[in-house]
C-alpha cells in the first residue's frame, strides 16, 4: 500500500527522469534549437504543475537544476549560474552536479563559453553544420549576391562611369554651368564606387578567412550602399530637374529604374544588417 502523496512525488520523479534522459540523448547527438525548445517547453509544463507542489518538497530542486542545464546549452551563463544556485538552495545544501556545473560556469576556459574554443579539426562535417559552422545557407547566399553585385558594379563603371570634356563643354554651353555639375557627379559617383568596391572585396576576403572583422566590413558595405544611393538619387534629381535637356522620357525611366535600384539597396540593408548581427552561424563561423 502507498500513501496517497507517494504516486504523485513517483510520477514527478519518472518525468523528471524522462526529461533529464532526453536533455542527454540531445547533448550527445549534437544540441540543437529544436531540441533545447522541446526540452524547455516539457520543463515548463513539469514546473507549472510541480513547482509550487509542497508534497514534493525538496525534490523540487530538479526543476530548477534541469533549467540550469538549458541555459547552460544555450549560452546563457548568467541564467544558468542563478538556475543551479536556486537548485541548491531548495535542496537545502549543495552537491558535486551543482558545484561541477558552477565550476564549469566559472571556468573562463569551459568548452562551450565560445565557438572559438571548438576544436573544428576534430569534428566531422555533419558535426560542423549542426553547430553551424562554415559558409553555408543564408551566409553563403549572401556571399554569392556580393559577388554578383561587384561584377556588376564594376561592368557598369567602365561601361558609363566616365563623362568625355567634349559632353561637359557642350552641355556647359547649352546651360551654364550644367555640363560641370554633371562631372562633380560623376566624379562623386565614382569615388563612392572606388570605395564600395573596396568595401566588397573587403569583406569577401575577410568571410573566406572567417575573421571576426567580416561582420564590420559586411554591415559597413551594407550601410554604405544604401546611404549612397540616396544621396546619389537626391543628386542626380536635382541636377536633372534643373535643365529641360533632360526632361525626357529616357530620362524619366532610367530614374524610375535607378529610384527601385536604391529601394532595393535600402530593403537589402535593412535584412542582412540585422542577419550579421543575431545570426548564430555569423558568431560559430567568425571566430579567427
Amino acid at each position: 500500500m502507498n500513501l496517497p502523496n507517494a504516486k504523485q512525488r513517483q510520477r514527478y520523479i519518472d518525468s523528471v527522469k524522462a526529461l533529464e534522459e532526453a536533455l542527454k540523448h540531445a547533448t550527445e547527438t549534437g544540441i540543437s534549437d529544436v531540441a533545447l525548445h522541446s526540452a524547455q517547453e516539457q520543463l515548463d509544463t513539469l514546473a507549472e504543475k510541480y513547482q509550487n507542489d509542497e508534497k514534493i518538497g525538496t525534490a523540487r530542486y530538479k526543476l530548477y537544476e534541469l533549467q540550469a542545464f538549458i541555459c547552460y546549452f544555450e549560452h546563457k551563463d548568467n541564467e544558468a549560474l542563478d538556475f543551479i544556485d536556486q537548485a541548491i538552495k531548495t535542496k537545502g545544501s549543495s552537491y558535486p552536479k551543482a558545484e561541477k556545473l558552477k565550476d564549469t560556469l566559472s571556468a573562463p576556459t569551459k568548452a562551450n563559453i565560445q565557438p572559438s574554443s571548438i576544436d573544428e579539426s576534430k569534428m566531422t562535417k555533419t558535426q560542423k553544420r549542426k553547430k553551424l559552422i562554415g559558409l553555408e545557407g543564408w551566409l553563403a547566399l549572401f556571399i554569392v549576391g556580393q559577388f554578383l553585385a561587384l561584377l556588376i558594379t564594376i561592368y557598369g563603371f567602365f561601361a558609363d562611369g566616365f563623362t568625355s570634356w567634349s559632353d561637359i563643354n557642350a552641355l556647359n554651353e547649352y546651360q551654364s554651368g550644367l555640363g560641370n555639375s554633371l562631372q562633380a557627379l560623376t566624379t562623386f559617383e565614382n569615388l563612392a564606387i572606388l570605395i564600395y568596391v573596396t568595401l566588397v572585396i573587403t569583406t569577401l576576403v575577410l568571410l573566406f578567412r572567417r575573421s571576426k572583422l567580416a561582420k564590420a566590413f559586411a554591415i559597413a558595405t551594407l550601410v554604405f550602399s544604401a546611404i549612397y544611393g540616396i544621396l546619389d538619387y537626391a543628386v542626380a534629381s536635382s541636377i536633372f530637374s534643373s535643365s529641360d535637356i533632360f526632361q525626357t522620357a529616357e530620362t524619366q525611366s532610367l530614374m524610375s529604374k535607378y529610384a527601385g535600384d536604391v529601394g532595393r539597396s535600402i530593403i537589402t540593408a535593412l535584412i542582412w544588417a540585422p542577419y550579421f548581427l543575431v545570426s548564430k552561424r555569423i558568431k560559430a563561423t567568425l571566430t579567427k
